[in-house]
């Protein structure tokens, strides 16, 4: 039925069948979710401040709304009778239930709706080598995030604890414990880990020493391929080797402009495929990193941004832009008088028809480091244990 009131100078219309999509007439009802961009297709799950859609009825006059334990600021919202319009909350659950609670002022209810988290990235440590009670740093992705804190995180190195200093998203700094050694087995966990990505344990090695490209014995100090720039920690100024008794390269002084330094030139090496190692090295190249220790004295920091690393392994090598550049980022580079590890992925040493670069017998190691910029520039850089080593890079799924 409808009503009309008409004058001079207005008319008013009344009809019955309005709806007020401002009022709930009982509890409210959860159907479907959906993302706001794709109203017509339901989905169950979403991510940390993505905006969905909950549909429905009587979903108006809200007092609260929750994903997980999670709650909404509800000025962010917009409701109607038949939908809401909400953002997922950015902040990690402690309680995960999979589940959104809608309270209303006539009632509650709750709908099955998972809250993707990110992945927990791991990719090893700036150092591979700290010795008890040096501070290293653990780095990755996520790792604040999944409670890897002091307060929260559990880490240990072959069962022993391992005290945590502090955390970021992308590094947890550490104690490494008394007892550590070669080779040892790192775990990572927390009761967020365990709750979001199960009971599986996550753990990896610390202090690999894979396979050892050059000697880093006596003979280092002799041998052609590494006299050049070869000490044994005892000259003047020489940092304290990296192993007891080892050697390494070491340029002091000053580097030309424009010049290719050869540290290491021709080293000969062999890889037997009946080794599985090497065979799985041929398989398998994006496993595998050819890793190396280099200390850079804070007095004298590399500060050309043309300065760059380059390995050539028989013959191949890394692109321009594979090839690490310290000052890449515009800051001048130093390890604060400390060893520091840096790794090459061994995937970019294929050769022209992509295969794998080693040979069974004779292989030739070459490390440069060439100074990119047109002047003298003084230079106090080590380097020392080059290995192919397995490389760290765990990716754990939400459940």
């Amino acid at each position: 039925m409808a009503i009309f009131f008409t004058s001079c100078d207005d008319i008013v219309t009344y009809d019955d069948e309005f709806t007020d999509e401002t009022v709930s007439n009982g509890p409210p009802v959860i159907t479907r979710i959906s993302t706001i961009e794709n109203q017509d297709t339901d989905t169950t799950q979403g991510s940390f401040n993505q905006m969905i859609v909950i549909h429905g009825q009587n979903l108006t006059q809200v007092k609260s709304i929750q994903f997980n334990d999670q709650s909404v600021d509800l000025e962010e919202i917009y409701a109607v009778n038949t939908k809401i319009v909400v953002s997922i909350p950015g902040t990690v659950p402690d309680e995960i239930t999979n589940k959104i609670v809608v309270t209303t002022e006539k009632g509650n209810t709750e709908f099955p709706f998972k809250v993707a988290f990110p992945d927990l990235i791991i990719r090893g440590f700036d150092f591979d080598f700290g010795n008890a009670g040096e501070t290293i740093v653990m780095q990755g992705e996520n790792l604040l995030l999944y409670d890897l804190t002091p307060e929260k995180g559990e880490i240990k190195m072959n069962g022993i604890p391992v005290t945590i200093l502090s955390t970021t998203e992308d590094a947890v700094t550490l104690k490494v414990p008394d007892g550590i050694t070669d080779n040892a087995t790192v775990s990572v966990s927390s009761n967020r880990i365990k709750s979001v990505l199960g009971e599986e344990p996550i753990e990896f090695t610390y202090r690999d020493r894979g396979f050892s490209i050059t000697d880093m014995g006596p003979d280092y100090l002799t041998h052609a391929s590494t006299k050049n720039f070869a000490t044994d920690g005892t000259k003047e100024g020489d940092p304290t080797p990296l192993f007891p008794g080892t050697c390494f390269s070491r340029i002091k002084g000053t580097v030309n402009g424009y010049s290719t330094n050869l540290l290491i030139y021709n080293y000969p090496f062999d890889t037997p495929s009946a080794n599985p190692l090497f065979a799985d090295m041929r398989t398998n190249p994006g496993d595998y990193e050819i890793k190396y220790e280099i200390l850079v004295k804070t007095e004298f920091p590399i500060t050309a941004p043309g300065d760059r690393i380059r390995m050539v392994l028989n013959g191949t090598r890394a692109t321009n832009t594979q090839e690490w550049i310290p000052v890449l980022s515009g800051v001048a580079y130093h390890t604060h008088d400390k060893w520091v590890t840096i790794s090459s992925d061994f995937a970019y040493y294929k050769t022209a028809s992509g295969g794998s670069p080693l040979f069974e017998t004779g292989n030739k190691f070459v490390f440069a480091y060439i100074h990119g910029a047109g002047t003298v520039a003084p230079t106090d850089l080590s380097l020392t244990n080059l290995r192919i080593a397995k490389k760290v890079n765990i990716v754990r799924k939400q459940m």
